[in-house]
């Protein structure tokens, strides 16, 4: 496996995808290169649902991080419709990034990724939580490289290896750019995050929040957002005794919400049931999914 000599000169710029399996750690390193928390992170499967965009601008380079979908190995309408988000993501990459646990073993979904065209890179991610295990075929790719975003082991020369493969090109995006996701989606997100902290394992995969309203001045902004779930005989579980667990959910995203705004935010949340919403690709489309 060799590897290429890095550019002498010239600005560096192009896409980079992030992909793997769910929990394989590609928001949790999205969030630690940007240094902000814009992808929500949990340790349930499903989190990210959709393709992001996070822009890493640095001295003489550019690189436009797309953080993915889990490519998992669910045969659910809704879990296919993600896979297939992730895998198409990849193909508009000018580098793809398989990140792999250390401590996790080899498996379909890796399989999936290794197919894709190259240049393909394997990130051993979670570093800090134990020594890497091997891989099949690591022929496949063009480098193996080893990080934890939670110590920052690793994280700089992966940076440098990374520019390496990107196409001589003017930046993208202005320097201060951060991201093209819509503000609305990101605090829906934040409302999301917490509720998969909150709620019993049934609840967080079919929940869904769609903002409704959004007023913004220089000093607050001013949201209400419905907190969707799949069943009416869910809602009580979502709102809990006394409004108790529906209150907690909105004190904890406002304080999230107002921490990534920079702003006092004022949010109203109301829980409705949008049938089946997961089997309805168009419907998952319209709230910001797929």
């Amino acid at each position: 496996m060799s590897e290429k000599e890095p550019a002498q000169s010239g600005h560096r710029c192009g896409l980079v995808a992030l992909l793997g399996r769910p929990n394989a750690g590609k928001s949790t390193l999205l969030n630690t290169l940007l240094g902000e928390k814009l992808a929500i992170t949990s340790p349930r499967a499903q989190t990210t649902r959709g393709r992001l965009l996070g822009v890493l601008t640095r001295p003489g380079a550019q690189i436009v991080f797309i953080d993915t979908p889990g490519v998992n190995r669910g045969r659910s309408r809704f879990n296919l419709a993600m896979t297939e988000t992730a895998l198409a993501a990849a193909e508009d990459a000018d580098l793809r990034l398989l990140l792999l646990d250390a401590t996790a073993s080899w498996d379909e979904p890796e399989e999936r990724v290794a197919a894709l065209r190259s240049p393909l890179l394997l990130v051993r991610t979670k570093l800090d939580l134990g020594r890497a295990t091997s891989v099949p075929c690591p022929e496949r790719f063009a480098e193996i490289l080893e990080l934890s975003a939670h110590t920052g082991a690793g994280l700089e020369h992966f940076l440098d290896r990374a520019l390496t493969y990107l196409p001589e090109s003017p930046p993208l995006y202005p320097e201060d750019y951060l991201t093209d996701t819509p503000l609305r989606f990101i605090a829906a997100e934040q409302v999301r995050e917490v509720a998969l902290e909150l709620y019993r394992d049934e609840i967080p995969y079919g929940m869904a929040v769609e903002v409704e309203q959004w007023h913004e001045t220089a000093e607050d902004v001013r949201i209400r957002a419905n907190v969707l779930v799949e069943r009416e005989s869910q809602k009580g579980i979502v709102v809990g005794a006394q409004g108790r667990m529906l209150k907690a959910l909105g004190s904890e995203a406002r304080r999230r919400i107002g921490r990534f705004l920079g702003k006092t935010v004022h949010l109203n949340l109301w829980v409705k049931a949008d049938k089946n919403w997961t089997k309805r690709p168009k419907r998952a489309r319209e709230l910001g999914y797929l």
